[in-house]
């Protein structure tokens, strides 16, 4: 009989992980403890919100066991400690609940076992952890590896199960793996690319470095579009078949980084360029940047609605800070709605995020339409697939036809918008 592979930690990151590895066929422990986690997917239930997961969880059911117990993990000869890490209101990493993790199941882990890091730590972390695990345990032989994750709330299942290469933070990146962990990993299909503890948690921070930069250099850019009469929607294909920059660029223009993992990652950078006595400059000036960004949204809701109506009523499509994903950390969606400071009626739709999860001073409203009867503008901030097509009848319901579109997602050529004052990033006025 196959012996389980363990998994502790049950944030999106673990509860994808687990069910995906499960999915190969292979069984899985997966504990947290926190029993919320625990006792929902026990009954099938699903805590996080990410597309295809209920069918992968459904398909790998049988494989897998969930549980508050630690000790449960004493027979695995891989243990994947996959817990995310929170972050603050300063985006700085609370990197304790992993050690937490960890602790607790360091008295039951069986000799020889591998553990494979995938939590979002800062360089120097892992090789820490290592010292940590045998200064509590000092006869438990043990290898220990920094799995780099590669996951993009609302397109987590692709992410894990198809990955473009997997990075392996190693001890000693010249020895061979260990079988359980090879033969693992050998069945997503693509390049193993093993390297120094450190050089895999840079990496991981490298990638959303470059991701950052590209974002600001869209923004910018979409910027100076709308001043100069040119319209960036005509660029980007120009740009994206340029195979220095090519088709998965990040240049479409937006509100700015959200969600948390990106910023996280710029203030884990800059706090150690600072910490090593290295410029940050640039980094410290994407950060700016991207703090300004929804200024956008207030300067053209102040030309083109404040100026005309004083208190107007305000249809808002997305809460979540983009699209397949309930989750609203750093949501700039939210900030928009938070910064207007009362000063218009807002009612808002989503379509996974409900009145219960955010605190402000708003109507959740049920459909997207029901937003826009008698609503003197609609503002779109979460980039769903179902708000590229307007309802033409829907915008004709509303008081003033004024469409702002701050994440690109409607199509002018598919949407009806004539009698439609419509304002997006980078088109001319």
């Amino acid at each position: 009989m196959t012996a389980a592979t363990g998994f502790l930690g049950l944030s999106h990151l673990g509860i994808v992980s687990s069910i995906g590895w499960a999915s190969f066929g292979e069984p899985v422990v997966a504990v947290d403890l926190d029993p919320a986690p625990v006792q929902a997917l026990k009954g099938g239930t699903l805590p996080v919100h990410e597309p295809s997961l209920d069918e992968l969880l459904t398909r790998a059911r049988r494989q897998l066991t969930f549980s508050t117990d630690p000790a449960l993990l004493a027979d695995c000869p891989l243990v994947i400690v996959a817990r995310d890490v929170p972050t603050d209101a300063a985006n700085a990493s609370d990197t304790s609940i992993v050690l937490r993790l960890v602790d607790a199941v360091v008295p039951h882990l069986r000799p020889g076992v591998t553990l494979a890091l995938m939590s979002q730590v800062p360089p120097g972390f892992t090789r820490r952890l290592a010292q940590r695990i045998r200064e509590r345990r000092p006869d438990l032989a043990f290898r220990l590896y920094y799995w780099v994750e590669t996951l993009i709330f609302g397109n987590a299942v692709e992410r894990y199960l198809e990955p473009e290469r997997i990075i392996l933070g190693c001890a000693d990146p010249r020895a061979p793996l260990p079988g359980e962990l090879e033969a693992g990993l050998r069945r997503f299909g693509c390049p193993i690319i093993p390297m120094a503890y450190e050089s895999a948690e840079l990496t991981k921070t490298a990638v959303n470095l470059y991701l950052c930069a590209a974002v600001t250099y869209a923004n910018t850019l979409s910027d100076l579009c709308e001043r100069v009469g040119a319209n960036w929607g005509e660029m980007m294909p120009a740009l994206r078949l340029d195979k220095r920059i090519g088709p998965a660029a990040y240049i479409r223009p937006g509100l700015g980084i959200a969600g948390g993992n990106l910023e996280r990652d710029m203030v884990t950078l800059r706090d150690l360029c600072r910490a090593k006595g290295v410029d940050a400059a640039f980094i410290e000036t994407l950060l700016e940047s991207n703090a300004r960004r929804p200024q956008w949204v207030h300067r053209k809701l102040q030309e083109h609605l404040f100026s005309e109506v004083p208190h107007p009523v305000i249809a808002v499509w997305g809460l979540a800070y983009k699209k397949n994903t309930r989750s609203t950390k750093n949501s700039m969606a939210l900030r928009v709605i938070r910064e207007l400071g009362g000063r218009a009626d807002i009612r808002a739709y989503d379509p996974v995020v409900g009145a219960d999860e955010i605190d402000l001073a708003v109507k959740v409203v049920a459909d997207r339409d029901e937003a826009l009867s008698g609503a003197d503008c609609l503002l779109i901030l979460t980039d769903w697939d179902e708000f590229a097509v307007p309802n033409p009848e829907a915008l004709r319901a509303m008081r003033r036809p004024l469409v702002i579109d701050g994440v690109g997602v409607v199509d002018p050529a598919r949407a009806d918008l004539s009698g439609v004052r419509f304002i997006q990033m980078g088109r001319p006025g």
